[in-house]
């Protein structure tokens, strides 16, 4: 098993951050389950703590790289050792093909982020060849973009645009948009979710319903501005 660099300290601050480890790596696992080396602790609490901040486990090349593991077998190593001893939960299959640490799972961490089984693809048209698969599909990876909130759409202004009440848009944070594009927009103290355009004089911000009328800003009489742009719709059937 490959070895992590230890790091530089007096032995009383080494025997604290051991205990310290120690005690992240219990909240995490069972009393019951075989007790974790010091490598093991570090790489356990890492990979949770990536979980909880990314949505998502880390890559074995990021592991790797966070303990200076130059070899992607000594981390599979370590991983191994992990799932022996019942700490993660592993697809080895998807692993060793695609060359990575994506399918680790353990009982009881979960994070902001969020992912589900992507098992294949299903016609929608003429029928096609049933392929199952092994795979994830992460909604940060989904829309391939930093900065994303999301909103909860009340009313039904977009209903031409497929955008109902009660569905979910996805909005990347941004305080520019091209004519067209669908925003979140603050006017006033007022947030709307609208085509936008900017014209010479005015900021018409247009529904996708027939029925109702477009939004005019004056800029020199309010103020507005924009908070985002819709990259993605989620909804519940």
């Amino acid at each position: 098993m490959a070895a992590i660099k230890p790091e530089k300290a007096e032995k009383p601050e080494k025997a604290d951050k051991s205990k310290s480890l120690a005690a992240r790596a219990a909240k995490f696992g069972k009393p019951d389950k075989p007790a974790l080396t010091e490598s093991q602790q570090k790489i356990f609490v890492y990979i949770c703590k990536y979980i909880e901040q990314s949505g998502y486990p880390p890559a074995i090349r990021d592991i790797g790289k966070a303990f200076d593991i130059a070899s992607p077998n000594g981390v599979m190593c370590h991983l191994r050792a992990l799932q022996k001893k019942g700490y993660i939960q592993r697809d080895e299959k998807n692993e060793e093909r695609g060359g990575r640490a994506r399918s680790i799972t353990i009982p009881g961490v979960s994070a902001g982020g969020f992912s589900l089984p992507l098992l294949g693809v299903v016609a929608a048209g003429p029928t096609i060849e049933a392929v199952e698969q092994a795979d994830r599909l992460e909604m940060k990876d989904l829309f391939g973009q930093e900065n994303l909130y999301v909103l909860k759409v009340r009313g039904t202004s977009m209903i031409d645009s497929q955008i109902a009440d009660g569905d979910y848009v996805v909005i990347k944070k941004q305080d520019s948009a091209d004519n067209g594009e669908k925003v979140i927009a603050m006017v006033d103290k007022a947030m709307t979710l609208k085509k936008f355009y900017k014209r010479k004089e005015h900021v018409r911000l247009e529904p996708c319903n027939s029925n109702m009328e477009p939004i005019i800003v004056d800029p020199d009489k309010e103020s507005v501005s924009v908070l985002g742009v819709l990259v993605g719709v989620i909804r519940k059937c």
